[in-house]
């Protein structure tokens, strides 16, 4: 203090001006320290991370291919049902690994299913409503729709397996029509890893981010 007692005011007002830039430069530095450690990480990170997920994608198509070269190894065998079309899994000899391959599927119905609804609705009306209450009760449930507007797989089923109950031919073409209007719609596909723990458990290997173990500062889960 004793220095700027001694100064002129110019002077005084220099000497405040220069500390002023010199704190200004001071926080510019350290803003863009700052930042630029913030925008190395992330994109590091980010890099690194398609990169995983690249080998990722990799693994996975690798892994469909062969279960799927195996599968038909198997099903030639007889080791697999030759009309199965849902997952499978393997495992080793010794019991100590197994792979799982999961397949996601949608049943659906095209719109000639809401053809087939439409002559049952009219055959129903015309020739079983007044005849047969409880039959009619009955069929019409099996045609309700979910919320989104579809078929239950299940209960068209259970139509399709009453085909012959009537010789209507409103009623023989709307069965073929709900056979031909059912598709399966592969939705998704998985496969998974497993090892056995010391206690003879299938335990999965983590291969979902969320699901991997990571350590805190401390050093624990």
């Amino acid at each position: 203090m004793s220095e700027l007692n001694n100064l002129s005011n110019e002077e005084l007002l220099a000497e405040l001006k220069r500390r002023q830039l010199d704190q200004q430069d001071q926080e510019r530095q350290k803003r863009e320290d700052y930042e630029a450690t913030r925008d190395q990480i992330a994109m590091s990170l980010v890099v690194e991370a398609e990169q995983l997920s690249e080998k990722l994608v990799a693994f996975k198509q690798k892994s469909y291919t062969r279960m799927m070269t195996f599968r038909d190894m198997a099903d030639k065998y007889g080791e697999l049902r030759g009309n199965s079309k849902g997952g499978f899994s393997i495992r080793s000899s010794d019991g100590t690994v197994k792979v799982s391959l999961e397949r996601n599927t949608r049943q659906e119905y095209d719109e000639r299913a809401n053809v087939a609804e439409q002559l049952i609705r009219e055959f129903l009306t015309a020739m079983v409503k007044k005849r047969d209450k409880r039959s009619f009760e009955l069929i019409t449930s099996l045609l309700q729709r979910g919320d989104k507007g579809d078929f239950n797989p299940a209960n068209i089923q259970t139509l399709i397996s009453k085909e012959k109950l009537y010789e209507d031919e409103r009623w023989r073409k709307a069965m073929q029509l709900f056979k031909e209007a059912h598709n399966t719609i592969l939705i998704s596909m998985n496969v998974s890893f497993y090892r056995k723990s010391n206690i003879d458990k299938d335990v999965m290997v983590p291969l979902t981010f969320a699901s991997l173990p990571v350590l805190d500062r401390e050093g624990t889960e």
